[in-house]
């Protein structure tokens, strides 16, 4: 089952794993969110992931 995390902005990232989705949405975050990438840890973005 793929796992997705929707950004507010609308940018959707995917990955069949926990690991890759959340890699996926932290390289978006540091590319365009970089306040909000520096105050999420990465644990709290395993809180946001949703199965799709």
């Amino acid at each position: 089952m793929t796992r997705i995390i929707r950004c507010e902005c609308g940018y959707i990232a995917r990955g069949e794993t926990d690991a890759a989705v959340v890699d996926d949405i932290s390289a978006h975050l540091e590319a365009d969110h970089p306040a909000l990438f520096q105050a999420v840890a990465r644990e709290d973005l395993l809180g946001w992931i949703q199965l799709e």
